[in-house]
């Protein structure tokens, strides 16, 4: 069955056809009467596909509403009979005698694109018709008189368009004062680079929900070929991916997200055959640059990926550095069977909350390594999930045998692909883990000369030189990393640690305040707001702060701070008690924090002499820790940076 036969007067052909054309990319298939072959029964092949369609979509304009347009008023009689009739107008047109009651949606002045508002309306109408469900409420705004008889005057656009950007930013983007702290213009005055784009979550059109992760995959995929093209700024994937599944226009995305252009599209994939189809809008207006479609096997996804990426650089007509073509591909694969296991592990990963789900990511990760045991991608990812695995839920010995393992994994990776910003990442990673700090800072420099346009990327080097006492490296990449990354909460967070650790408390306060607002409760967020509210001197906020953070080790060691800072020994002593549970060897470093600012300065060196035994993590913010102040000038507290290598 065809889902759409579309009903239009032969003068408006031209008219129709981009209508035509942005269904198909959408993955309907659409009948119209440029299907008719020469010599066919005409009529007959109409009657027919007319009455086969799900949805039939009845164009109104001029031509077709008047007395020559009854051809069109009959095949509209007929679909409304079987209940699929949706009228739609490309004039400013009043329907025929008896159709007035169907309310026709507007695509008057529409100019193609796909991310526009008022065919997004028609799109989600067609497919309710064609799944049979219930119509959905037009969200496009209501057309008014005024703006239908003529254009308006160059002001009044400018007006409402700053209206529309200043109503988008109230509710959908990130927080002004983010923006102004990392040194960006916000509001509708920012200006947008030409060369700046967002890949939207390509829909899954495969009719399986369960094929959610290919699409998904696939988008992320292009992200990463995007990125390593230096000269276009792509912005991360979880600001992108906050609107998969929404409606709104190419405008709204566009403001919120400050690009020039979208890159949309769509995957049907039915046993090794995958079709994709992609369309790049310039984000303002919504009207398309180009529009692709690729119907292949699945062996060729590879090269879709670069075929598409190539037509986004010629179109934003940006320069290829040399040799990113060669970069872009560094760490792959090119087995069919290995991507698909890497993309589902990816997407547990995504998602993943408990050992269990990170556990099986990790089994994906091992089937797609079975496939293809020189995909570094996937020794990237599997080093990475063992090291969170170590860091987060493994007691005792499986620690450090992760850990190791991980840091192998990593190895491996680099010694694969050593072009992979994610490889050279990861190994900066792991080495920073086990507390090997000299050995991490090269590969953490490697990632970022490889990939210094990956939001991800830069967060972590910005993360690991603000740690270490150099902010002056960090904070710019993670103020990078925050522009490419807009709506997300965790690179907030991280630029917020990195103000901390620079003692930068005010711009603190508006990072973790941003976090919050895209991720209400957000662990640590409150914890870094009640320090910088501690050394502001505003005791009463910290504490306050402190009372809503949800890690209890963290919670403990700012009221216990607190505590000390206002002179209350006895409540001090209580926190730093809850912190000393028996058997629980991971807040030595909190420890250290308390009894330094206690004035207890032996014991808070001998804590983190146990934490560096225990290979706690935590100790890479030592150098920095403003907490850890009054340690500066004890030897035992040189010997230990001397013993991290950050001396």
């Amino acid at each position: 069955m065809t889902d759409i036969f579309i009903s239009y007067k032969s003068e408006d052909r031209a008219r129709v056809k981009p209508l035509v054309d942005a269904l198909v990319a959408e993955g309907l298939t659409v009948w119209w009467d440029v299907h008719i072959e020469g010599g066919a029964a005409w009529r007959e092949s109409i009657r027919s596909n007319l009455d086969a369609a799900a949805c039939v979509i009845v164009v109104w304009s001029e031509a077709s509403v008047g007395p020559a347009g009854y051809f069109v008023q009959d095949e509209a009689a007929r679909a409304e009979r079987r209940g699929v009739f949706l009228p739609v107008a490309i004039d400013e047109v009043e329907p025929p005698l008896g159709f007035g009651q169907d309310q026709a949606l507007k695509l008057v002045d529409w100019r193609g694109g796909r991310r526009d508002p008022y065919f997004m309306d028609v799109l989600a109408t067609a497919r309710a018709i064609v799944a049979g469900g219930p119509r959905p409420r037009p969200m496009a705004p209501a057309r008014s008189a005024a703006r239908r008889r003529r254009p308006w005057p160059a002001t009044l656009t400018i007006v409402a368009g700053l209206l529309a950007v200043m109503a988008g930013a109230a509710w959908f983007g990130a927080p002004a004062p983010l923006c102004r702290s990392i040194g960006l213009s916000c509001g509708s005055g920012a200006r947008v680079a030409d060369n700046s784009i967002a890949v939207l979550p390509f829909a899954n059109f495969s009719g399986d929900p369960s094929q959610d992760y290919f699409s998904d995959g696939l988008s992320e995929e292009l992200i990463n070929a995007l990125t390593r093209l230096e000269t276009i700024k792509v912005v991360g994937r979880t600001s992108a991916f906050t609107f998969k599944g929404t409606r709104e226009s190419s405008a709204q995305i566009g403001a919120r997200l400050g690009v020039a252009y979208l890159l949309d599209g769509s995957v049907r994939r039915q046993g090794q055959t995958v079709r994709v189809s992609a369309d790049l809008v310039e984000a303002d207006t919504g009207v398309e640059k180009w529009a692709q479609t690729y119907d292949r096997p699945m062996r060729d996804i590879f090269q879709i990926q670069g075929d598409i990426a190539g037509l986004v650089a010629d179109a934003l007509r940006v320069r290829i550095v040399k040799g990113a073509g060669a970069a872009s591909s560094a760490g792959g694969t090119t087995n069919p069977v290995a991507l698909d296991a890497y993309l589902r592990a990816r997407a547990i990963q995504n998602k993943a909350g408990d050992e269990a789900s990170f556990r099986a990511a990790l089994t994906e990760i091992g089937a797609a390594l079975a496939a293809d045991p020189n995909y570094a991608m996937a020794h990237a990812m599997r080093a990475r999930l063992m090291l969170f695995i170590a860091d987060t839920f493994a007691e005792g010995d499986a620690v450090r045998a992760l850990s190791e393992e991980g840091l192998a994994e990593a190895r491996r990776a680099v010694a694969l692909a050593p072009d992979l910003a994610l490889a050279q990442s990861t190994l900066g990673a792991a080495n920073a883990q086990r507390l090997n700090i000299a050995e991490a800072r090269i590969p953490f420099e490697n990632s970022l000369r490889l990939g210094p346009g990956d939001a991800s990327i830069l967060q972590s080097y910005g993360s690991f030189e603000s740690a270490i006492g150099r902010g002056d490296l960090g904070l710019p990449a993670l103020k990078r990393a925050a522009a490419l990354d807009p709506l997300n909460a965790s690179v907030a967070r991280y630029l917020g640690i990195g103000y901390y650790l620079s003692r930068r408390y005010r711009e603190t306060m508006v990072a973790m305040r941003a976090a919050l607002a895209l991720r209400p409760g957000m662990p640590l967020a409150h914890s870094y707001l009640g320090a910088s509210l501690i050394e502001t001197k505003d005791l009463a906020g910290a504490r306050a702060e402190f009372q809503r953070e949800p890690l209890d080790w963290a919670r403990q060691t700012g009221l216990a701070v607190v505590a000390l800072r206002r002179g209350d020994r006895p409540a001090a002593d209580i926190a730093l008690a809850a912190l000393r549970k028996p058997g629980d060897d991971g807040t030595f470093y909190q420890q250290a924090e308390v009894l330094a600012q206690s004035g207890d300065l032996d014991g808070a060196v001998a804590a983190l002499d146990h934490a560096y035994a225990a290979r706690d993590a935590g100790l890479l913010q030592a150098p920095a820790d403003p907490l850890l102040d009054p340690l500066r000038g004890r030897p035992g507290f040189q010997k230990l940076l001397h013993r991290l290598g950050m001396v």
